[in-house]
């Protein structure tokens, strides 16, 4: 983290901390949607049907939120070990500018390619097979 200086740290981690208190915040009302009695009279079939498509798209939000939290979570967590703004793969300083664009970015921008490529290639040999 010594490529960082205290000032872009603490924008970071303040950008992180606005962002977890977000996503808390919108998970307590995603628990209070779920968690409403039903309608009494839910009307037709295609009524019915399309309070359960919007209850599948909620739950599908609440688990990508819920996934969110815990990048930002780790990457606060990463603040904390000093391991923060270092690549994963290569041990290499992620530049602020990465950091700023993606404030839980584990890889450098060629690390991440260099992984998606290969996860790529993975899934094309599996196709092939």
């Amino acid at each position: 983290m010594d490529h960082l200086t205290k000032d872009q740290l603490a924008r970071l981690k303040q950008r992180l901390e606005d962002e977890r208190s977000s996503l808390l915040r919108r998970e307590v009302e995603h628990r209070a949607e779920t968690t409403a009695p039903p309608s009494p009279d839910v009307g037709d079939q295609q009524d019915l049907a399309a309070n359960e498509a919007a209850q599948v798209a909620q739950l599908s939000i609440a688990d990508h939120e819920r996934s969110r939290l815990r990048e930002v979570e780790d990457a606060l967590g990463r603040m904390q070990t000093g391991t923060y703004g270092i690549c994963e793969d290569t041990e290499e300083e992620i530049p602020f500018e990465r950091l700023w664009a993606q404030p839980t970015a584990r890889l450098t921008v060629e690390a991440q390619e260099i992984r998606e490529r290969e996860a790529r290639e993975r899934a094309e040999l599996r196709d092939a097979y």
